[in-house]
């Protein structure tokens, strides 16, 4: 009886030393203004201070921060009323690791990292801060979850010229992943609003080394991305999903585009570019699915998918331009199935010998409906091309353009 009872006795406290070794091991930190309750003042001391695994509470209170996270795996959670705003004289820490110029309010590097209840504002700051960006991870994955990204820009529609070529800035989120390690990234029930250039950019670069490596999945859900509206100054793009340089298509990005609301994507004439609701380029296997897009020049486009699924989508276009599209295809085996284009010049456009995104071969399309649109197919080239060689530069080292 004695012995059941030392062994029962051993097992208890080994339990209890292991409860306490795994409590141990996700330490929960604090920030405060204030400092109140023993917690850090700012958000970057708290994240030196962290560990990998650790929750990193940000009470309510506005912190004037450029933040990094490098190579821990941490959950930054914001409280009601946390919001980190762009600082006077942000430094250029994209360049290190994206190979250009950037200042991000948020970068993470080699991580796995989730942000959520957030508000990131850039207080449009990019004339002060050259290169603003929101939220940027860089060979990083994680979750990007509830968070508020606004005025990432220059407060007006603007498109600096720097050595006589456009130069898009203020980007609300970012992912790229130019490495062979593969990322996931969720972003999901978001709202960016107020940013100049894209609202959220997502791609990846093949290693060099070896392209025929998948490296990215992402997973974008349930966003509200509201651009500036009808300007004559920049071609604004709500959502971007892309590839470069992978050695076949499955070997590119994959993930899911759905539930997302875009609005206010539109360029108005004399510019010659389109904005574009959601935009992907060389994916395979993505599911673009039951996203509301409206007042774009071109609602979806997406070029190069291989089998994509793009279903459910409701594109209601604007009334005060010409030429508006409802979606742009190219690429083969993919199914368009029961998307509404309303008030739209062109419903579908399939390219067929494009000089810049070849033709759009195998593809299904089954019970699309056509409101007030006034021709729902054609098929051609849409020589794009003829205006993008100058402005835009489509196998750029960090991002779309």
């Amino acid at each position: 009886m004695t012995i059941k009872r030392t062994t029962l006795i051993i097992i208890l406290l080994l339990t209890i030393v292991g409860l306490q070794s795994t409590k141990a091991g996700a330490a929960g930190l604090c920030v405060h203004p204030s400092g109140a309750g023993r917690c850090f003042t700012t958000i970057q001391s708290a994240i030196d201070a962290a560990s990998d695994g650790d929750r990193i509470s940000i009470r309510g209170g506005t912190y004037a921060e450029q933040l990094t996270i490098y190579d821990k795996d941490l959950t930054l959670a914001g409280q009601s009323g946390a919001v980190i705003t762009a600082p006077a004289g942000m430094q250029d820490t994209l360049s290190a690791v994206g190979g250009v110029e950037g200042r991000p309010i948020i970068l993470v590097v080699e991580s796995e990292v989730t942000l959520k209840n957030l508000t990131i504002d850039g207080v449009n700051s990019a004339a002060a801060n050259p290169f603003l960006d929101g939220i940027v991870f860089v060979n990083a994955g994680g979750v990007i979850q509830n968070n508020q990204v606004k005025n990432i820009g220059f407060g007006t529609p603007t498109l600096p010229i720097i050595d006589d070529y456009p130069s898009y800035q203020g980007n609300g989120i970012v992912i790229a992943n130019m490495s062979g390690t593969p990322r996931t990234v969720t972003i999901e029930k978001n709202e960016i609003v107020g940013f100049n250039s894209v609202g959220i950019t997502v791609f990846a670069n093949a290693d060099p080394n070896n392209p025929a490596v998948a490296t990215l999945t992402a997973n974008i859900l349930d966003n509200k991305v509201v651009a500036q509206g009808g300007n004559d100054v920049i071609d604004q793009w709500g959502i971007f999903l892309g590839g470069y340089d992978f050695a076949e298509p499955q070997y590119s990005v994959t993930g899911t585009i759905k539930g997302n609301k875009v609005r206010n994507v539109l360029t108005l004439s004399p510019y010659p570019l389109p904005g574009v609701g959601i935009l992907t380029l060389y994916t395979y296997n993505v599911e673009i699915a039951d996203n509301e897009i409206e007042d774009s020049n071109v609602g979806l486009t997406a070029n190069l998918a291989y089998n994509s699924r793009i279903a459910g989508n409701r594109i209601h276009g604007p009334q005060q331009v010409p030429g508006s599209t409802g979606l742009i295809l190219s690429g083969s085996d993919s199914s368009v199935q029961e998307n509404r284009f309303k008030k739209l010049d062109l419903g579908l456009m399939l390219l067929v010998d494009d000089p810049m995104f070849g033709s759009a071969t195998n593809i299904s399309m089954e019970n699309n409906e056509f409101d007030k649109v006034g021709l729902d197919a054609l098929t051609g080239a849409v020589s794009f091309a003829t205006f993008t060689a100058e402005r835009v530069e489509l196998r750029p080292k960090f991002g779309p353009r």
